[in-house]
């Protein structure tokens, strides 16, 4: 399942720039370059978004600070109405390009309130990404080049979190999942184009992943702990899971999943018969029906998968790992964590992994 996973992230990473910098720009780009239409389908995902990180706003005993790590285009943050909540808004990322596209949602009279601040939200990222670099420039092969890789992971460690102001309210959304797949995406990339050989032929790969995975769950606790106020709130949501993943699901699990969506797609107009559903899921994103009815036909078919069991679904990142994380910088969970999907490809849910399972917790601190 890991190499499936990596497989699709180093994918992504195909064409993505050579200098470390580049290389966050560029996924910056493809991210702002998604299709209007296909964004019609992440309503769902961006209100409850929306409702969850001002609900932990709502909770910050001050309004002074509030900080937005990994930013990015902010698609899924109301930086508007944080703007007005708080007295000063300061988002982070190492894209600027897509930070100041984010402004666009803001209306002008707030936007002297907003702070931009290009820069690396890990103690680690970007000098693994130049320690990487220096690697392969310094190998003749892809055996030695993989070496000298082994032994980077292997030292790898959470250093000192970087230097941000202290804040009222601290917002991390779809960061941290993010965050192993840049510097092994990177790496895949230096040893494809100097020795024509994939990162996954390298026997050390499911460590060093595993090892880059448990790094940053704790220098991302670590940071966030740094940074929030006594008094203040974290709003941590994250992409916990992927799929569904046909080639991992069963003929048998295909046909209950379909018996378990038959009356749902009745009810919405799209089969008549369970012999119907199957050919329906197919033509579900070809502009034949309401995006409302087409995002609730998505949202019961991933659910009937995800009850039918895990296999369907490509774990992003070790929940009980960020929860005993959690529980080590003193965080405690304020109410219930919720959870949603996202349809972040839904044309290509029909056929392969297209969807996210987002789950959000609100924190606070806590007596040890």
């Amino acid at each position: 399942m890991l190499r499936v996973l990596i497989g699709w992230m180093l994918a992504a990473a195909a064409a993505l720039g050579q200098t470390p910098e580049s290389f966050f720009r560029r996924g910056g780009a493809n991210f702002r370059d998604t299709a209007p239409e296909q964004r019609l389908y992440w309503r769902p995902h961006i209100e409850h978004s929306y409702r969850r990180i001002l609900e932990a706003a709502d909770l910050a005993e001050t309004k002074g600070i509030a900080i937005v790590l990994g930013s990015g285009v902010a698609t899924e943050i109301p930086l508007a109405e944080l703007a007005r909540r708080f007295d000063r808004l300061l988002l982070v990322d190492m894209d600027g390009a897509s930070m100041l596209e984010s402004l666009d949602q803001v209306p002008p009279e707030l936007r002297s309130k907003i702070e931009l601040r290009v820069m690396d939200v890990t103690s680690f990222v970007s000098t693994l990404m130049e320690r990487l670099r220096d690697a392969v420039d310094a190998s003749f092969t892809a055996a030695e080049a993989f070496r000298r890789y082994q032994a980077i992971f292997d030292s790898l460690a959470a250093g000192t979190p970087v230097i941000l102001p202290p804040a009222d309210l601290v917002i991390s959304s779809l960061l941290l999942s993010e965050i192993p797949r840049y510097p092994f995406g990177y790496a895949n990339r230096l040893v494809q184009d100097r020795f024509n050989s994939p990162l996954d032929s390298w026997d050390g790969f499911d460590r060093a992943f595993a090892k880059l995975v448990s790094v940053s769950i704790e220098d991302h606790g670590r940071l966030l702990s740094t940074l929030v106020r006594p008094a203040g709130v974290v709003y941590y949501g994250d992409t916990l899971m992927r799929g569904p993943v046909y080639s991992q699901v069963s003929n048998e699990t295909r046909s209950t999943v379909e018996k378990a969506v038959l009356f749902d797609f009745q009810r919405l107009g799209l089969a008549a018969s369970l012999s119907e559903v199957g050919p329906a899921i197919n033509r579900l994103c070809q502009a034949e029906h309401r995006i409302d009815t087409e995002i609730e036909a998505f949202e019961r078919l991933l659910a009937a998968y995800r009850k039918g069991g895990g296999s369907a679904f490509e774990p992003l990142l070790p929940v009980a790992d960020i929860v005993h994380q959690f529980e080590q910088q003193n965080f405690r969970v304020h109410g219930t964590p919720q959870s949603w999907w996202w349809l972040s490809y839904p044309c290509a849910i029909a056929r392969e992994p297209g969807a996210f399972f987002v789950n959000s917790w609100i924190l606070r601190r806590g007596a040890r």
